[in-house]
Parts: C-alpha cells; sequence; structure tokens
C-alpha cells in the first residue's frame, strides 16, 4: 500500500480483527459490516419491528447530538432495557452505526461487498469503463453547465450519482447568507418546510483551485489543496461526490464547473492513467500481466477510436499513426529475437519452465491384486 496506513477499514466485527487493527492502525477508521449487523439483530432481538426500529440507527443519518435520545425512545417503545446484546451494541456504536462514520471516506460502502457482490462488480468493470469512454449523457437538469462538465470528468456510474445530487438541489431554498471577508456561510432548508432542519455550507472565496489563475499574484499556495466548499452533511468525506447542499451554493454563486478540489480523482475517466505495470526478470505469470496489460491498451485505443471516428479528418490520422506503429513495433519485435538469440535467453527459458514434481512412492496399499499369503504352520 506505499507504506501508507489506510483511511479506513471495514471488517464482519471479528474481535481479534479489531485488537490488531486498533494496535497496528490506530488512526484507521474501523467500521463493521452493517449486513453483519443486521444477521446479528435478526438473531438476538425477536420480533419484525423491533429489528426494523434496530436497523434505522444502522444506515439512517441521525444527528450525533440527538443519537442517544433517539436510542432511548427506541429502548423505552420496544422494551429493550433488559436485552444484553442490544445494551453491548450501544457501547459499541462508534463501530456500526452511519451516524459516527459520518466524514470518513467509506466509497458508499455499508457491507464488506465479499463473494458475489464483489464478483458482480468485477465483471461488470469493463462494461461501465466502456460506458464512460464511448457514451454522451443527454443533459436533463437545470443546471447543465455544471452537469456537461460532470460527465467529462466522472465516470459513468459516478456521473449518474452526481446528476442526482444536481436534480437534489432543487429542493432546497437558504436564508440571508452570512458574509465575513471571503468567507459564506449559507443556511439551506427545504422550501416546503423551512426551520424544521437546516444544513450550513461554507463557502470559502479566497481558496484558489490549480486551474484558477490569478493575475495579481495574491495567491497563498498554502490554500491550494483546500476545498472551497464544506457542507455538514460530510457526503463529500464520506462517498467522495459533492453533495446536493454545495451544489444548490454552486448556483447561487454562479460557478459553472465543479471546483478542482471537490473532485477525488479515483472517481475520475483519468484514475488509471498514472497506474504502471512493474515487472521482475523472473516474473512467472508473464501470461495474466499480458492480458492486463492487453486490457489497458485495449481500454485507450476505444476512446480514441470513438473520436477518431467522428471525422474524416480523425479517420485518416489515426490510420497514420497506426501505420506508424505498426511498423515501429515490427522492429521491436525483430530486435527482441535478435537479442534472446544472441545471449542464448531461448535454452535459459526453457530450463526455467516450472514442470510437475517427481512422482514419490506413497504410503498405503501398492495398487495392483494382493499376493496370496503363506498359511500359518505351513512351509
Amino acid at each position: 500500500m506505499g507504506s501508507k496506513h489506510p483511511l479506513s477499514i471495514m471488517t464482519d466485527g471479528n474481535e481479534a480483527m479489531r485488537q490488531a487493527i486498533d494496535e497496528v492502525f490506530p488512526n484507521c477508521q474501523h467500521r463493521v459490516c452493517g449486513w453483519h449487523v443486521v444477521r446479528n439483530a435478526c438473531a438476538h432481538i425477536n420480533g419484525p419491528k423491533k429489528s426494523s426500529a434496530f436497523r434505522s440507527f444502522i444506515f439512517d443519518h441521525i444527528d450525533e447530538d440527538k443519537f442517544d435520545e433517539c436510542w432511548n425512545e427506541m429502548i423505552k417503545q420496544h422494551g429493550l432495557e433488559d436485552n444484553v446484546w442490544v445494551n453491548m451494541m450501544y457501547e459499541k456504536r462508534h463501530r456500526w452505526a452511519e451516524t459516527y462514520s459520518k466524514g470518513h471516506f467509506f466509497a458508499g460502502m455499508r457491507s464488506t461487498q465479499r463473494s458475489e457482490a464483489l464478483m458482480r462488480l468485477r465483471n461488470n468493470f469493463f462494461t461501465d469503463e466502456y460506458a464512460s469512454n464511448t457514451k454522451s449523457p443527454v443533459i436533463l437538469s437545470h443546471m447543465k453547465a455544471l452537469e456537461k462538465h460532470a460527465s467529462s470528468i466522472y465516470t459513468y456510474r459516478i456521473y449518474c450519482d452526481i446528476t442526482k445530487e444536481i436534480n437534489d438541489s432543487i429542493k432546497y431554498s437558504h436564508f440571508s447568507p452570512w458574509n465575513e471577508e471571503n468567507e459564506v456561510e449559507y443556511v439551506l432548508t427545504k422550501y416546503d418546510s423551512p426551520y424544521k432542519k437546516t444544513v450550513s455550507v461554507f463557502y470559502y472565496r479566497d481558496r484558489i483551485d490549480f486551474q484558477q489563475v490569478v493575475e495579481d499574484g495574491d495567491w497563498d499556495s498554502s490554500k491550494h489543496n483546500l476545498p472551497v466548499l464544506s457542507c455538514e452533511c460530510k457526503l463529500l468525506q464520506n462517498k467522495g461526490i459533492p453533495c446536493c447542499h454545495m451544489f444548490y451554493v454552486m448556483k447561487v454563486e454562479n460557478i459553472t464547473k465543479i471546483p478542482e478540489s471537490l473532485i477525488f480523482k479515483r472517481w475520475t475517466k483519468s484514475a488509471t492513467d498514472d497506474v504502471r505495470i512493474h515487472l521482475q526478470p523472473d516474473d512467472d505469470c508473464s501470461k495474466s500481466v499480458d492480458i492486463a496489460r492487453f486490457a489497458s491498451l485495449s481500454a485507450e485505443c476505444n476512446y480514441i477510436c470513438h473520436r477518431g471516428s467522428q471525422t474524416e479528418e480523425g479517420f485518416n490520422l489515426i490510420k497514420r499513426e497506426l501505420n506508424i506503429l505498426r511498423n515501429t513495433l515490427q522492429g521491436l519485435d525483430d530486435e527482441f529475437r535478435n537479442n534472446c538469440n544472441k545471449n542464448g535467453d531461448d535454452s535459459s527459458t526453457k530450463s526455467q519452465i516450472l514442470k510437475d514434481p517427481n512422482v514419490v512412492k506413497t504410503k498405503g496399499r501398492p495398487i495392483g491384486p494382493i499376493a496370496p499369503t503363506t498359511p500359518a504352520g505351513k512351509p
């Protein structure tokens, strides 16, 4: 992992694993898989209504200052005061409740997603990759500039999540903003239920993004990686995408592009551009490496071919460059073969081929008919 500690870890709740994580990664946010907590709740809490009430604390967003109040109300309503397992889970609430995972990056995951779910994601990877590089989504929201910018940088699946947040931003209105030089606080509320629940969004005008050029030279380089917007809901920290409250403020401030400081590179189309495959001289997995390299090149070529097919000039340009590449690769292949013949790498390679181990005589009854034995007392 590049000598870096993980930001967050999700496990099935194993106690030995928890102790190891606390010792090795003390600053890592450890969360218990929601699926395992639900399964244990069904086993220790009798009745679907009771287990459903407990389930809401696992997945619902509840303000931290109201968690204890809602918990005590649930305990009294369903008569769980003497339930040992429920009391034990309350002591461990920081490891499984959605409330206490707020602001910690889990990429939107609430379970370990093992087995079939993980295989499904892996099998759909190339489908999503192809859709990201070839499809041009239809812009339907009321903030066309922001949605168009999102479609150009994010993968198709993340773009769908972004459009949902953009569409949800229309549900909000705000009170008169509080201003202090370069810092502005917007207090948002649902337009049909003002004052019922508010969310604060802070907009920092003095935090300049990478792409913005400042002509007067007053740019403070210490602020270049700080977020231009921050929100109390902390969806950006938890999932890695701007929330609907941020998009509302972008609309009010007439921001037409998503600020660079709010974009997580892992969700962009260019996330794999810097990925390099490192090979060892004695690598025995050459076939797997070849497949991985082929997949990486295919993804790049799909995008190039799609763009080149749109115009005749692009088509002719790609044809010319492909002919040049074909001749260059043929020369590299010939040079590689000549070097192998000179250095005798073919013979050394053959001697390094792994074969089946030699058959060892096993214990037990030998295969074949059993030889007749001589009766006792007879020669």
